[in-house]
């Protein structure tokens, strides 16, 4: 495994493969790496293609000082476990990779939606240092998490806005025995981790009562209710939303998900479930599916 961490030394290099003939698939990450990240680089190295995973604590994505200072930091074992999976290329940039760029990007609705509203500016940090990646590497292929829902859709609007020739691939979410989404936020939770099966199970819950008939909009702020009381410091939101656009539901059958963002011992922690059948909205009230 190649560690580089000079983007020049990185374009340098990418174009020496590229000459010959080598395609780069990437996984970009924030190390703190565990097996959903493990499961992104097994699918980009499905293919044969040179894998590249980037390391970098982005601080223009938090929105809070003290959360980017307490992101879990564990380079010399992200190192080992990427070195077990033979990964080609490894980099680590310093945070002169956002620091001399003004580049500006509309991200349009999308980006006002669930984390976008009380995350500001959030999304606008992960843009800049996407487009820096995409510009830099040029992939073949970006795979990224399905837990991270929001942010593939706008990642997917940058490569089609901006022309990048890059194909986005979504990894289904892993989940530990107790069906857990993992995180790296997992491990600041200590044996408050237990609260965090209520997130899976109030999506289950959700979808389950959506397969079995009719079910009220009221219904959502009581199961709000329920996971509050049982512990979960406040849940941020819990939508039932279009997948193609985070659009709320109407009249026309769609595909939709189940979002979620709760707040435990102040760790914020993201989870969603899609949605098997079509799902509308009659009257503002009762959700269908079909």
């Amino acid at each position: 495994m190649l560690l580089i961490n000079e983007s020049k030394n990185l374009s340098s290099e990418i174009l020496r493969l590229k000459n010959f003939g080598e395609k780069i698939n990437f996984v970009p990450t924030m190390g703190n790496l565990h097996a959903g990240h493990l499961s992104l680089v097994r699918e980009a190295k499905k293919d044969k293609h040179i894998c590249l995973v980037s390391i970098f604590v982005n601080p223009l994505q938090f929105n809070n000082s003290n959360d980017y200072k307490k992101y879990p930091r564990t380079e010399e074992l992200d190192r080992s476990l990427l070195s077990k999976e033979k990964v080609d290329l490894l980099y680590l940039p310093n945070l002169e990779l956002v620091s001399k760029d003004n580049f500006t990007y509309s991200l349009g609705d999308i980006s006002k939606k669930l984390c976008g509203i009380d995350r500001k500016g959030h999304f606008q940090g992960v843009a800049k240092v996407i487009i820096k990646f995409l510009r830099i590497i040029n992939p073949h292929c970006i795979y990224l998490g399905e837990k991270d829902f929001q942010q593939t859709l706008i990642i997917k609007k940058i490569v089609k806005d901006l022309n990048f020739n890059t194909k986005v691939v979504v990894v289904p979410t892993v989940r530990d025995k107790n069906k857990i989404a993992l995180s790296s936020r997992n491990k600041i939770l200590g044996k408050k981790l237990v609260l965090a099966q209520l997130i899976p199970s109030i999506l289950s819950q959700i979808i389950k009562e959506l397969n079995n008939g009719d079910f009220n909009l009221s219904r959502i702020d009581e199961l709000k209710e329920s996971i509050k009381k049982k512990g979960i410091d406040k849940v941020n939101y819990l939508e039932i939303l279009k997948e193609r656009n985070l659009n709320k539901p109407d009249k026309i059958f769609s595909y939709c998900r189940v979002f979620i963002s709760v707040t435990i011992n102040s760790v914020r922690l993201i989870d969603n479930m899609g949605i098997k059948k079509k799902v509308r909205l009659l009257g503002e009230k009762y959700f269908e599916v079909n």
